[in-house]
């Protein structure tokens, strides 16, 4: 149930087209059941996803990262073409998101950044990099997650756990 109200509210957020939602809708029961096996908010790791790749599966980076979130092979157990499966992709990123997370000691904006820029952020959280990367990439996922909770707020429902603010919003967003 929640796996389909939170695919609604992306579709219904980010004015997706009926093929897209339709592939937002096949894989959102895993992006839940991956991101909750690993005490992560669901809405919090698709808004990552969005970010990564928009929900596209097969996209490579220039950096040679692949999938729907954007995992970089040699740092997982997973081949490129392997990541370019949307099942395999989620957990791949739910593994790596929860990687960062624990170097990260539960900061949700530092454990972003490591995900994205990698040991700097963890090393040396206040250098230009780590700052700039926190406020581009980590509070670009949270202002995207509190979309997703808001118009599931206003268009569907209130009171699944995942849709009220995990993170305080206004500590994070400037």
């Amino acid at each position: 149930m929640f796996a389909t109200q939170l695919c609604i509210a992306v579709g219904l957020t980010l004015g997706l087209s009926s093929s897209h939602k339709a592939l937002v809708c096949k894989v959102m029961p895993t992006i839940v059941e991956e991101s909750e096996k690993r005490g992560i908010d669901p809405v919090v790791f698709s808004s990552l996803i969005f970010h990564e790749s928009a929900f596209r599966p097969r996209v490579v980076s220039h950096a040679g990262a692949c999938g729907l979130t954007q995992v970089l092979p040699q740092y997982s157990d997973y081949t490129c073409e392997q990541l370019k499966r949307p099942k395999i992709a989620i957990k791949a990123g739910t593994i790596a998101l929860k990687y960062w997370l624990t170097r990260a000691k539960g900061d949700l904006e530092k454990a972003l950044c490591g995900y994205n820029a990698g040991n700097i952020c963890i090393n040396k959280p206040n250098s230009r990099t780590s700052r700039r990367v926190k406020r581009r990439y980590s509070r670009s996922i949270f202002r995207l997650a509190t979309d997703f909770r808001a118009t599931a707020k206003d268009k569907l429902f209130e009171d699944h756990r995942f849709f009220e603010k995990v993170v305080d919003d206004d500590d994070i967003i400037d």
